[in-house]
């Protein structure tokens, strides 16, 4: 006998070098979108969640699994015996940083989810978050789901450019929640960066006319901005950023996973948003994804507490009409 899951997470798992200009490579350290929106949610105590992903054969999540099986069901994990897919995570000396897939991993047609690795039981769930992927297996999975269940896509950055329209125009209908970064979001709409966030607003009410009743945007430093088509209702959320900006890499992973732990319990899009960016400035205060699993609840509450209470509701509503 299983608990009723909460939550169902979808994503990818790989195994990243990540390389510093000015410091020795850490080899081998456990990444991939699936997992940093694994960590989304359990920093957030969200239990019990399921999580789906296909893992190589040099992949090692024992210790974690040990750790979180109360409250985390690997019943999806497909084994593949191949390795995963490793990726060169680089960064200059500016901060930039550079995704560059290993020859010699396993690549996405060995590694990518389709809905039959989806166990029977799990689609018995009704909040489900997509996390990015490569367009060709993430459109299958998306395409697989229910209407009637409550679905959260991040897109893949690959697959969101304008030739592309007509597959997630076909998409948008299974898709409840939206959730691109500022550079997809350009790419999508073939637009400049705006200086001013709130701007975004009219690009994302466009995207909610197309099937998502939640959009948002993940702006980086400047946090998010979030709308609401069946509430009327716009937010931007800002960044909460201290000086111990570590590695930004699976933040907007980890702001998805935060943002539809709150968002399944009371449907607002600005609670929702507060969860999502407090989840991400953990995430940036130390290398990799495991040590999201390591962090205290109490210090989770205690940031949310502090942000909401640094911030007006109402101050941070963008008019939406």
């Amino acid at each position: 006998m299983h608990d009723p899951l909460k939550m169902v997470v979808i994503g990818q798992l790989t195994l990243d070098d990540v390389v510093l200009f000015d410091q020795a490579a850490l080899l081998d350290s456990p990444g991939g979108a699936g997992l940093y929106a694994l960590a989304g949610t359990y920093l957030w105590d969200t239990a019990p969640v399921g999580f789906v992903t296909r893992m190589g054969d040099d992949y090692d999540l024992t210790d974690l699994i040990d750790k979180t099986k109360n409250s985390i069901d690997y019943a999806g994990i497909n084994k593949v015996d191949a390795p995963s897919i490793h990726i060169w995570n680089m960064f200059d000396r500016k901060g930039h940083r550079y995704f560059i897939k290993q020859r010699w991993g396993s690549d996405d047609d060995l590694m990518g989810i389709l809905p039959e690795y989806i166990p029977e039981r799990f689609w018995d769930c009704q909040n489900f978050l997509v996390a990015a992927f490569p367009l060709d297996w993430q459109a299958k999975v998306i395409k697989a789901m229910p209407v009637e269940k409550m679905v959260l896509v991040d897109p893949h950055f690959q697959g969101i450019f304008p030739k592309y329209h007509e597959l997630w125009d076909d998409l948008f209908p299974h898709i409840d929640v939206f959730l691109p970064s500022e550079e997809e979001l350009l790419r999508y709409f073939t637009i400049e960066a705006l200086s001013d966030v709130r701007g975004y607003v009219p690009y994302l009410k466009r995207l909610t006319e197309k099937g998502p009743s939640v959009v948002g945007v993940k702006v980086g430093s400047q946090g998010c901005v979030v709308v609401d088509r069946d509430k009327k209702a716009a937010f931007h959320i800002p960044a909460y950023l201290k000086d111990n900006v570590v590695d930004v890499t699976g933040c907007g992973d980890v702001f998805c996973g935060g943002f539809l732990s709150s968002y399944v319990d009371d449907g607002d899009i600005y609670e929702a948003g507060l969860h999502g960016v407090v989840g991400a400035s953990f995430n940036l205060e130390d290398y990799g994804v495991l040590h999201n699993f390591s962090i205290d609840r109490g210090r989770v509450q205690q940031r949310l507490e502090q942000f909401r209470n640094s911030l007006d509701r109402e101050k941070q509503r963008i008019q939406y009409e």
